[in-house]
């Protein structure tokens, strides 16, 4: 569509016109020049129209509009053109958009189209980017800028640091431990070598410290330990019944009195019915059986001997039968009732039946209950009803309940083992029971040991292999005739804890793998396994490795509780005791010493050395110092801790070595991590009376050099534990008034201590204006020269060779001198009277003064240089 209707016939709009079309091909213009030179036919088509455009906008008249002309920046046209967009419809509406344009003579078809080539071109810029003014280029050029030279200097900064970096690196050699050092002494924190004052004319010491104890590798450090004694009260009680237990047992070793440690153990583990408590329960038992017959496949067989006859017992009970209550009558009880049905026929069809009773079964069983004579007397009584080919068996029985060990003669046993080769091992029809008597009193046929139709137990299952174990295995057996305690073992330990449901513990002490009960035991109850392992240590029963193992990781782990050493199973005793002692260490400190002896139940100077030094760390980590190792009372006197009082379990000749394998040590760690306090007390406890007046003496010279001349030393909230003051005087009263302590101290370190303390009391009467008094305490310290120029410079020649802790209050002790005298003549000037007396007073303070800048004026050099200023400063004005 085209107009015919031109804009200067509207008044109103020619104002509009002109300086929108202006700016707009201002903008343009702006654009165009953006662009590449080879631009499109498209572009140069565009172009043109606007050019003409441009032309055609001259020749309107804006004189005739009263309103004047509006002025639109190229944004606000931007969000007209943009809101008049919004009203279009699908089909082009121009509304009144062409009536501004209708002078131009052009078609508004040809602009739009014109517009869009422009847009395609990308010649229009919609949207300036990164700009907070949206369309603004000056704007955007000027944040492009600012951004560019941030970057730069961002470059800059960065490659002088490098720079500076590589300089320090080229150019500076620092010892940065020195520095380290140098800057914990400077803020009071005592380094290990001001612990070493004045100890050359002391004994020598051990210099090597231990290699444990609060850096995270000790004993105690808990990492393994997941036990809590205070989880619940079930807990807590258990805990504490075995904590009594170990207070006696200690006790009792200490007397050298004998204790029953596994009956005490039997009653702590109390019988609530259920399987875990009741493999605890026969643990200790078997264990109870090992303290009467080390042996260990002798204890086995007794123990499950007696454990089978107190069944049958209990059961004969139960189903009483005619006849009187002997030992035969009550196994053929337990036959009658595990071997007939319930309509009187026999569970197995070829058993030898004698007068209504399978004897083959009866013999098995009595030998199974250990009842040896008896099984011999119900063989010669049924000798008669024996086959041809068992007639010889009475000749070997009774042979084997004569010998002491059990064991048949070699003659008896060639025919035995003939017999059942023949005759017995391949009878079709024969009775099991016979067969498992036979292998059991000749021990025949070892490569098949499992005797399966006679086992109805896993009791059965061991009591049988126990029975056919040869200890003293001939060099000429073969190899199928042997059958060793080691291969019983590896049997076990292939089968694993699946294979005896309920009962893998039994098996294992049973069977003599008591490190690996000890690690199955913790799968019941931790605090149970620590004790079986205690009790297994005191019988001696247990291989302790020879390594430190002070690994972190979980007890239950096999690899870290136990290890391989010669082809051996060792475990870590230490790493036990040491973790269940962790998780109440804090708590229970006192009760924590006494497991941690424990360490050195196994005698051996390993185990001796790792209980010390578990010891060592508790003391440290726990700072429970006087309920482990004592405490000194005013009159000097010790009252000992846990710790000493344990002294004889601890494998120590004498008190002077248990105070310096434990304490002493324990006090040097405290002194080389710092804790002044804990080292200050851990000396005293170890009767290293010189050292302590040592540290004393730093303590104070510090507190005197870095506290200023006008704040007080001691503060209300100060007392005789913390303040170095106090503490001092409190160690010279004790100290000095015992002659046995007295003389272990040095003169030197007693004289500086005491020197100390009077500086002290000076700085006292200073801060509470005492000029005159203070002067007379000072002098009394015969430090600071007052008499003339000569002591001047005598003092300043003594000066090197007096005790650093004095050396280093020198300046503020010149500063107090000059002060007092400055005050005393201010006074003396303001008073209105004058006389001889007065003029000689200040003519004495002035003489004072003099002597002090002379000895001043020969040390300053060895002096902060502000000392010597503010010196001559208080000299000007007197």
């Amino acid at each position: 569509m085209k107009t015919s209707l031109t804009a200067k016939d509207h008044p109103l709009c020619k104002g509009l016109m002109i300086s929108s079309i202006s700016q707009m091909s201002s903008g343009v213009d702006t654009k165009l020049l953006k662009t590449n030179t080879d631009s499109s036919e498209s572009f140069k088509g565009s172009a043109k129209v606007l050019s003409e455009l441009l032309e055609s906008s001259k020749n309107i008249s804006a004189a005739s509009s009263e309103l004047g002309s509006i002025q639109l920046s190229v944004n606000e046209i931007r969000r007209r053109a943009h809101e008049l967009r919004k009203k279009t419809d699908v089909e082009k509406d121009y509304t009144k958009a062409h009536y501004l344009l209708a002078g131009s003579g052009l078609a508004l078809e040809d602009v739009d189209t014109s517009l869009n080539n422009l847009q395609s071109s990308q010649l229009l810029e919609q949207t300036v980017p990164n700009q907070s003014t949206e369309g603004e280029i000056d704007t955007y050029l000027k944040v492009r800028k600012d951004e560019n030279i941030l970057s730069s200097i961002e470059n800059l900064l960065s490659m002088a640091a490098k720079d500076f970096d590589s300089f320090v690196n080229q150019n500076l050699n620092l010892d940065w431990e020195q520095r380290k050092e140098e800057v914990r002494e400077n803020f009071g924190i005592l380094v290990k070598r001001k612990a070493a004052l004045d100890y050359k004319n002391m004994a020598p010491l051990n210099p090597k410290l231990p290699t444990w104890g609060s850096r995270g590798t000790g004993i105690l450090n808990g990492e393994g330990a997941r036990l809590n004694v205070n989880e619940n009260y079930a807990v807590r009680e258990k805990f504490e019944n075995y904590a009594k237990i170990m207070h006696k047992f200690n006790s009792a070793r200490q007397a050298k009195q004998e204790f029953a440690l596994t009956h005490e153990f039997l009653n702590a583990v109390t019988s609530l019915g259920d399987s875990q408590n009741r493999q605890l329960l026969e643990s200790w038992n078997i264990l109870e059986g090992l303290k009467r017959n080390p042996n260990i496949i002798e204890t086995a067989k007794i123990y499950l001997q007696k454990q089978f006859f107190d069944y049958v017992g209990n059961l004969y009970k139960k189903n009483l039968n005619e006849g009187l209550p002997t030992n035969i009558n009550k196994i053929k009880s337990f036959i009658f009732f595990k071997l007939r049905n319930p309509n009187n026929t026999w569970k197995f069809g070829n058993l030898t039946i004698v007068n209504g009773v399978p004897i083959w079964a009866l013999i098995f069983y009595l030998l199974r209950a250990g009842l040896i004579p008896e099984a011999l007397e119900v063989a010669v009584n049924n000798k008669a009803s024996f086959k041809k080919v068992e007639q010889s068996f009475v000749t070997y029985i009774k042979a084997y309940a004569s010998s002491k060990d059990h064991k048949l003669p070699i003659e008896f046993s060639t025919r035995l083992h003939t017999e059942y080769s023949q005759h017995i091992k391949s009878a079709l029809d024969g009775d099991p029971f016979r067969l498992a008597v036979y292998k059991i009193i000749g021990r025949c046929d070892l490569t098949r040991k499992n005797i399966s139709s006679v086992t109805l137990s896993i009791e059965d299952w061991l009591w049988i292999h126990f029975m056919l174990i040869k200890d003293d295995v001939a060099g000429n057996d073969p190899v199928y005739e042997r059958y060793s305690l080691e291969d019983f073992q590896n049997i076990i330990t292939s089968y694993g804890a699946e294979r005896f449901t309920n009962y893998y513990l039994q098996v294992l002490i049973l069977s003599g793998l008591y490190e690996l009960a000890i690690q199955y035991a913790y799968s019941i109850n931790e605090i149970d396994a620590v004790h079986l392992a205690i009790g297994l240590a005191d019988q001696n029963l247990l291989s302790i490795c020879t390594h430190e193992g002070r690994t972190n990781k979980d007890p239950k782990n096999d690899s870290e509780l136990i290890t391989l050493e010669d082809n051996q199973r060792k475990i870590n005793f230490t790493k036990i005791l040491g973790n269940y002692t962790t998780s109440f260490k804090y708590s229970d400190p006192r009760i924590a010493a006494e497991y941690l002896i424990l360490i050195s139940l196994v005698n051996t100077p390993q185990q001796i050395r790792l209980c010390h030094e578990a010891l060592t760390e508790l003391v440290l980590e726990t700072k429970e110092f006087t309920v482990l190792l004592g405490k000194i009372n005013r009159d000097g006197t010790r009252i000992p801790g846990i710790i000493e009082e344990r002294r004889p379990l601890l494998y120590l000749s004498d008190e002077k070595e248990f105070l310096y394998t434990i304490t002493e040590q324990a006090a040097r760690r405290a002194d080389e991590d710092g804790r002044i306090h804990d080292s200050l007390l851990l000396y005293q406890l170890s009767e290293e009376y010189n050292i302590v007046i040592s540290i004393v003496n730093a303590m104070l010279s510090d507190l005197l050099s870095n506290t200023d001349l006008d704040q007080p030393l001691l503060t209300i909230d100060d007392n005789s534990e913390t303040s170095p003051i106090l503490i001092a005087k409190k160690l010279v009263s004790i100290y000095m008034d015992n002659l046995e302590i007295s003389k272990k101290i040095h003169t030197r370190n007693k004289e500086t201590c005491i020197l100390l303390l009077k500086l002290t009391d000076a700085r006292r009467t200073y801060h509470a204006h005492q000029w005159q008094n203070t002067l007379a305490q000072i002098e009394e310290l015969e430090i600071i020269p007052f008499a003339d120029e000569i002591s001047a410079r005598k003092k300043a020649q003594e000066f090197s060779s007096l005790n650093e802790n004095i050396i280093k209050n020198i300046p503020s002790l010149l500063i107090m001198t000059m002060s007092c005298i400055f005050n005393l003549i201010q006074d003396l000037n303001k008073s209105d009277y004058r006389s001889v007396t007065k003029e000689q007073q200040v003519l004495a303070l002035k003489n004072i003064s003099k002597n002090c800048m002379i000895y001043a004026g020969i040390i300053q050099y060895k002096m902060p240089r502000e000392t010597y200023s503010t010196m001559i400063k208080l000299d000007i004005g007197m």
